[in-house]
Protein backbone atom coordinates (compact mmCIF):
# COMPACT_ATOMS: atom_id res chain seq x y z
CA UNK A 1 0.00 0.00 0.00
CA UNK A 2 1.35 3.43 -0.97
CA UNK A 3 2.43 5.72 1.84
CA UNK A 4 1.07 8.69 -0.13
CA UNK A 5 -2.55 9.80 -0.43
CA UNK A 6 -4.26 12.13 -2.86
CA UNK A 7 -4.07 15.73 -1.64
CA UNK A 8 -5.31 17.83 -4.55
CA UNK A 9 -6.10 17.37 -8.23
CA UNK A 10 -5.63 19.88 -11.04
CA UNK A 11 -6.74 20.09 -14.68
CA UNK A 12 -3.09 20.05 -15.78
CA UNK A 13 0.47 20.19 -14.45
CA UNK A 14 0.84 23.93 -15.11
CA UNK A 15 -1.95 24.80 -12.68
CA UNK A 16 -0.31 22.58 -10.05
CA UNK A 17 3.04 24.40 -10.20
CA UNK A 18 2.45 26.76 -7.21
CA UNK A 19 1.72 23.79 -4.95
CA UNK A 20 4.65 21.77 -6.30
CA UNK A 21 7.00 24.71 -5.75
CA UNK A 22 5.69 25.14 -2.20
CA UNK A 23 6.28 21.46 -1.43
CA UNK A 24 9.77 21.58 -2.93
CA UNK A 25 10.61 24.78 -1.05
CA UNK A 26 9.73 23.20 2.31
CA UNK A 27 11.25 19.81 1.56
CA UNK A 28 7.94 17.93 1.71
CA UNK A 29 7.91 14.61 -0.14
CA UNK A 30 5.21 14.13 -2.74
CA UNK A 31 4.14 12.02 -5.70
CA UNK A 32 2.24 12.97 -8.83
CA UNK A 33 0.18 10.99 -11.30
CA UNK A 34 -2.12 11.53 -14.24
CA UNK A 35 -5.61 10.29 -13.49
CA UNK A 36 -6.64 8.92 -16.87
CA UNK A 37 -10.21 9.12 -18.22
CA UNK A 38 -12.46 6.42 -16.89
CA UNK A 39 -16.10 5.45 -17.08
CA UNK A 40 -18.39 7.76 -15.18
CA UNK A 41 -19.89 6.15 -12.02
CA UNK A 42 -23.36 7.11 -13.20
CA UNK A 43 -22.92 4.63 -16.09
CA UNK A 44 -23.26 7.47 -18.58
CA UNK A 45 -20.29 5.95 -20.46
CA UNK A 46 -18.83 9.40 -21.08
CA UNK A 47 -15.08 9.70 -20.38
CA UNK A 48 -14.30 12.23 -17.70
CA UNK A 49 -11.42 14.67 -17.99
CA UNK A 50 -7.91 13.69 -17.01
CA UNK A 51 -6.57 15.20 -13.81
CA UNK A 52 -3.04 15.85 -12.58
CA UNK A 53 -3.04 14.54 -9.00
CA UNK A 54 -0.62 15.58 -6.27
CA UNK A 55 -0.12 13.10 -3.42
CA UNK A 56 1.50 13.69 -0.04
CA UNK A 57 2.04 11.55 3.03
CA UNK A 58 -0.96 11.46 5.40
CA UNK A 59 1.17 12.89 8.22
CA UNK A 60 1.97 15.95 6.07
CA UNK A 61 -1.58 16.82 4.99
CA UNK A 62 -2.31 19.35 7.72
CA UNK A 63 1.14 20.95 7.38
CA UNK A 64 0.71 21.34 3.62
CA UNK A 65 -2.75 22.79 4.10
CA UNK A 66 -1.36 25.33 6.59
CA UNK A 67 1.49 26.29 4.24
CA UNK A 68 -0.93 26.76 1.36
CA UNK A 69 -3.21 28.87 3.53
CA UNK A 70 -0.35 31.11 4.66
CA UNK A 71 0.98 31.56 1.13
CA UNK A 72 -2.44 32.35 -0.28
CA UNK A 73 -3.24 34.80 2.51
CA UNK A 74 -0.22 36.84 1.43
CA UNK A 75 -1.31 36.77 -2.21
CA UNK A 76 -4.89 37.80 -1.44
CA UNK A 77 -3.65 41.06 0.09
CA UNK A 78 -2.79 42.23 -3.43
CA UNK A 79 -5.81 40.71 -5.20
CA UNK A 80 -7.18 43.07 -7.89
CA UNK A 81 -10.34 44.95 -6.94
CA UNK A 82 -12.14 43.61 -10.01
CA UNK A 83 -11.59 39.96 -9.05
CA UNK A 84 -14.85 38.07 -9.63
CA UNK A 85 -15.12 36.90 -6.01
CA UNK A 86 -15.71 40.48 -4.89
CA UNK A 87 -19.05 40.29 -6.71
CA UNK A 88 -20.12 37.20 -4.75
CA UNK A 89 -22.69 37.45 -1.98
CA UNK A 90 -21.80 36.30 1.54
CA UNK A 91 -23.79 33.11 0.95
CA UNK A 92 -21.91 32.42 -2.28
CA UNK A 93 -18.57 33.02 -0.56
CA UNK A 94 -19.51 30.58 2.20
CA UNK A 95 -20.34 28.07 -0.52
CA UNK A 96 -16.79 28.54 -1.85
CA UNK A 97 -15.46 27.68 1.61
CA UNK A 98 -17.80 24.70 1.82
CA UNK A 99 -16.79 23.33 -1.59
CA UNK A 100 -13.12 24.19 -1.27
CA UNK A 101 -12.21 21.07 -3.26
CA UNK A 102 -13.84 22.64 -6.34
CA UNK A 103 -11.88 25.90 -6.10
CA UNK A 104 -8.22 26.89 -6.11
CA UNK A 105 -6.60 27.45 -2.73
CA UNK A 106 -6.18 31.14 -3.70
CA UNK A 107 -9.92 31.53 -4.31
CA UNK A 108 -10.69 29.91 -0.97
CA UNK A 109 -8.26 32.21 0.84
CA UNK A 110 -9.67 35.27 -0.93
CA UNK A 111 -13.22 34.23 -0.03
CA UNK A 112 -12.16 34.10 3.62
CA UNK A 113 -10.56 37.54 3.41
CA UNK A 114 -13.61 39.12 1.73
CA UNK A 115 -15.97 37.67 4.34
CA UNK A 116 -13.80 39.03 7.13
CA UNK A 117 -13.70 42.44 5.45
CA UNK A 118 -17.50 42.36 5.44
CA UNK A 119 -17.58 41.68 9.17
CA UNK A 120 -18.30 37.95 8.93
CA UNK A 121 -16.52 35.69 11.40
CA UNK A 122 -14.53 32.95 9.68
CA UNK A 123 -13.06 31.04 12.59
CA UNK A 124 -11.00 27.82 12.39
CA UNK A 125 -13.98 26.09 14.03
CA UNK A 126 -16.31 27.24 11.22
CA UNK A 127 -13.84 26.10 8.57
CA UNK A 128 -13.55 22.68 10.20
CA UNK A 129 -17.34 22.39 10.44
CA UNK A 130 -17.65 23.24 6.74
CA UNK A 131 -14.95 20.70 5.89
CA UNK A 132 -16.69 17.95 7.83
CA UNK A 133 -20.03 18.85 6.26
CA UNK A 134 -18.47 18.68 2.81
CA UNK A 135 -16.97 15.27 3.52
CA UNK A 136 -20.37 14.01 4.70
CA UNK A 137 -22.04 15.39 1.56
CA UNK A 138 -19.49 13.82 -0.77
CA UNK A 139 -19.63 10.50 1.09
CA UNK A 140 -23.31 10.11 0.23
CA UNK A 141 -23.86 7.33 -2.34
CA UNK A 142 -25.02 8.00 -5.87
CA UNK A 143 -28.79 7.96 -6.54
CA UNK A 144 -30.32 4.49 -6.79
CA UNK A 145 -29.31 2.72 -10.01
CA UNK A 146 -32.69 0.97 -10.50
CA UNK A 147 -32.59 1.07 -14.29
CA UNK A 148 -29.12 -0.46 -14.41
CA UNK A 149 -30.02 -3.05 -11.78
CA UNK A 150 -33.00 -4.22 -13.87
CA UNK A 151 -30.92 -4.15 -17.04
CA UNK A 152 -28.17 -6.12 -15.29
CA UNK A 153 -30.56 -8.88 -14.23
CA UNK A 154 -32.08 -9.05 -17.72
CA UNK A 155 -28.71 -9.30 -19.45
CA UNK A 156 -27.48 -11.84 -16.89
CA UNK A 157 -30.43 -14.15 -17.57
CA UNK A 158 -29.63 -13.96 -21.27
CA UNK A 159 -26.06 -15.04 -20.58
CA UNK A 160 -24.61 -11.66 -21.45
CA UNK A 161 -21.00 -11.06 -20.45
CA UNK A 162 -21.73 -7.36 -19.87
CA UNK A 163 -23.85 -8.32 -16.83
CA UNK A 164 -20.68 -9.45 -15.06
CA UNK A 165 -19.17 -6.00 -15.55
CA UNK A 166 -22.35 -4.24 -14.38
CA UNK A 167 -22.53 -6.41 -11.26
CA UNK A 168 -18.84 -5.96 -10.47
CA UNK A 169 -19.07 -2.19 -10.93
CA UNK A 170 -22.15 -1.84 -8.72
CA UNK A 171 -20.52 -3.99 -6.07
CA UNK A 172 -17.00 -2.58 -5.94
CA UNK A 173 -16.92 0.96 -7.34
CA UNK A 174 -15.64 3.56 -4.88
CA UNK A 175 -15.05 7.31 -4.88
CA UNK A 176 -12.27 9.16 -3.14
CA UNK A 177 -12.99 12.01 -0.74
CA UNK A 178 -10.82 15.14 -0.44
CA UNK A 179 -9.24 13.71 2.74
CA UNK A 180 -8.06 10.63 0.85
CA UNK A 181 -10.65 8.18 2.18
CA UNK A 182 -12.46 5.92 -0.27
CA UNK A 183 -16.15 5.16 0.19
CA UNK A 184 -18.62 3.01 -1.77
CA UNK A 185 -20.11 4.92 -4.71
CA UNK A 186 -23.48 3.16 -4.52
CA UNK A 187 -25.92 2.47 -1.71
CA UNK A 188 -26.06 -0.83 0.17
CA UNK A 189 -29.08 -2.14 -1.72
CA UNK A 190 -27.50 -1.50 -5.12
CA UNK A 191 -24.25 -3.14 -3.98
CA UNK A 192 -26.20 -6.24 -2.88
CA UNK A 193 -27.90 -6.30 -6.28
CA UNK A 194 -24.48 -5.89 -7.86
CA UNK A 195 -23.18 -9.04 -6.15
CA UNK A 196 -26.27 -11.00 -7.20
CA UNK A 197 -25.99 -9.78 -10.79
CA UNK A 198 -22.29 -10.67 -10.81
CA UNK A 199 -22.95 -14.22 -9.57
CA UNK A 200 -25.97 -14.69 -11.82
CA UNK A 201 -24.04 -13.33 -14.79
CA UNK A 202 -21.16 -15.76 -14.25
CA UNK A 203 -23.49 -18.74 -13.80
CA UNK A 204 -25.62 -17.90 -16.85
CA UNK A 205 -22.63 -17.08 -19.02
CA UNK A 206 -20.87 -20.33 -18.16
CA UNK A 207 -24.15 -22.19 -18.62
CA UNK A 208 -24.69 -20.66 -22.06
CA UNK A 209 -21.15 -21.59 -23.12
CA UNK A 210 -21.61 -25.19 -21.94
CA UNK A 211 -24.97 -25.39 -23.72
CA UNK A 212 -23.47 -24.16 -26.99
CA UNK A 213 -20.65 -26.70 -26.71
CA UNK A 214 -23.12 -29.51 -26.11
CA UNK A 215 -25.24 -28.42 -29.07
CA UNK A 216 -22.21 -28.27 -31.36
CA UNK A 217 -21.28 -31.90 -30.70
Amino acid sequence: MSEFQSYQRFPNVEVAQPLLQLLHQHGILYETLLDQPRIDPSFAFNPTNSYFVVKVRPADVEAVRALEMAADEELTATAPADHYLFRFTDEELLDVLLKADEWSSFDVALARRILRQRGQEVSPLLLEQLRQQRLQDLAQPEPSQKAWVLFGYAVALLGGLVAIFIGWHLRTHTKQLPDGRKVPAFNTQDRVHGLRILILGVVCFVGSVVLRLMQSE
